[in-house]
């Protein structure tokens, strides 16, 4: 082999060395293009694999999303039925969405809440699911009731059928009394914490149920008790609202014959009014009397006097309250009328002499009314006096006997007008006619003294309105 070499000229040597580098080429180019197909196998290989990862969680997201939403569905629904047993007042409302709640989560395809009788504490159907009224009324659950029903009263606690299987202590009552019971829960009043009731499923669909299940049972229990207790609170408070409105009507049925509408509302609606003493107000005082009056007495008997006096007083009195006046007394054949008390408008000083005109008015028919009845010498008139200034109007008199009336000097000088103004007049003074004199028509008359005050008191005759 040496001497091969050495007969080779340097050209055959090169050329044998071409040969040698192309045969290495060779070598390793087919050793690459073996690896590059093993890589590409490989590639593939892991391709195939990704994707079929990829589909996997793909079709794990998707059941995930899928079970996600009908969860979120679920919760949405369950937690809108929850919303409206709360808040309903209703308790047939209450226990038909509730009811409803039960079949759709727990396939309770009949159920029933019993209410224990206040007295007798037998538990009878306030409502149900899946029950004729027939088998309603039947129902009558003692406290000493040998069944799962009797034993959730008795124990106060929740009572589910598995859980009695496995403790076996209690598997003698399934099955026993007048309701099946798969489970049952007490509901309690929330002022005293005593048993109002229970919630009882008689059949489900299935009897594998699951401690979420039984949790959600337990759960819609304590929101039953939530709402029907707020029902109860909320007919308690009616009947307590139609009670006082009753005993309110009494009320004014009863006094409203003795004391104006104004001051009876007034009694009612601040009951501290009813205490002793008075408040420096400005009112208008109206007094009014009777002209003759023990002339007319004399040609009446007591009885025919009686039904005279009230058929006027009756006239008068309604013109008043047409006014917006408020009738503070009869003093035998007089009237006492306040305006601004208990309540004011801007039109007081108007309204009584809009009053005044108009009681005037009513006497000409009144006194025709009464000569028909006793003869054309009957006559009947009236004179009025009107005043306006500071009084002192509040409850006077004792704690055992008071009224609400106004005193003062300015009382006294509507009482001195009235005693001075003819039969058909009505008299002012000054201080009503500075309030109304470009509403009035009146002629001025001269001054007059009155008891108790030094200057004489200008009055006005008043004749019409403009």
């Amino acid at each position: 082999m040496r001497e091969c070499f050495e007969n080779m000229t340097i050209p055959d040597l090169i050329i044998l060395g071409l040969i040698g580098l192309i045969l290495f080429l060779v070598k390793k180019t087919y050793e690459i293009s073996k690896k590059h197909d093993e890589l590409f196998q490989l590639n593939q290989k892991y391709a195939s694999e990704v994707y079929k990862i990829k589909n996997e969680v793909r079709e794990k997201t998707t059941e995930m999303t899928a079970k996600t939403t009908q969860k979120t569905v679920k919760q949405s629904t369950l937690f809108l039925k929850i919303k409206k047993i709360v808040s309903s007042l209703d308790p047939q409302d209450i226990c038909s969405t509730l009811f409803d709640l039960l079949e759709k989560e727990l396939g309770a395809s009949k159920s029933c809440i019993l209410l224990a009788e206040s007295k007798s504490k037998i538990f009878r159907v306030l409502s149900s699911k899946g029950m004729s009224n027939e088998e309603e009324h039947k129902i009558a659950v003692t406290t000493h009731e040998q069944s799962l029903i009797g034993l959730a009263i008795r124990s106060n606690m929740l009572i589910d059928i598995n859980s009695i299987e496995k403790e076996q202590t209690f598997s003698a009552l399934i099955g026993r009394g007048q309701l099946k019971t798969f489970m049952a829960a007490p509901i309690h009043y929330s002022k005293t914490g005593e048993i109002m009731g229970i919630l009882n499923i008689c059949e489900m669909e299935s009897i594998n149920y699951t401690n979420d299940d039984k949790n959600l049972f337990n759960m819609v229990a304590s929101i039953l008790e939530v709402a029907l207790n707020n029902s109860l609170l909320y007919e308690n408070q009616l009947e307590e609202s139609e009670k006082r409105a009753l005993e309110t009507e009494k009320v004014k049925e009863i006094f409203g014959k003795y004391v104006s509408s104004q001051i009876m509302d007034e009694i009612l609606n601040s009951p501290e009014s009813l205490e002793l003493g008075g408040i420096n107000r400005k009112l208008t005082i109206l007094a009014s009397d009777i002209r003759g009056f023990t002339k007319l007495s004399e040609m009446l008997t007591p009885q025919e006097m009686v039904a005279m006096l009230n058929d006027y007083f009756s006239v008068m009195t309604e013109i008043v309250n047409m006014n917006h006046g408020t009738v503070d007394k009869f003093i035998g054949d007089a009237m006492m009328v306040l305006f601004g008390a208990p309540l004011a408008t801007d039109n007081d000083v108007f309204n009584s002499v809009r009053t005044a005109l108009e009681m005037q008015d009513a006497i000409k028919i009144f006194e025709e009314k009464w000569r028909e009845v006793r003869g054309n010498n009957w006559t009947f008139n009236i004179g009025i006096g009107i005043n306006t200034g500071e009084v002192v109007v509040g409850n006077i008199g004792s704690a055992s006997r008071m009224e609400y009336t106004a005193i003062g000097d300015n009382v006294n000088v509507a009482f001195r007008l009235e005693s001075i103004a003819p039969g058909g007049t009505v008299l002012i003074t000054e201080s009503v006619f500075s309030e109304i004199q470009d509403r009035v028509n009146v002629e001025k008359m001269p001054p007059v003294t009155v008891k108790g005050r030094e200057q004489p008191v200008q009055v006005y005759k008043l004749l019409s309105l403009k």
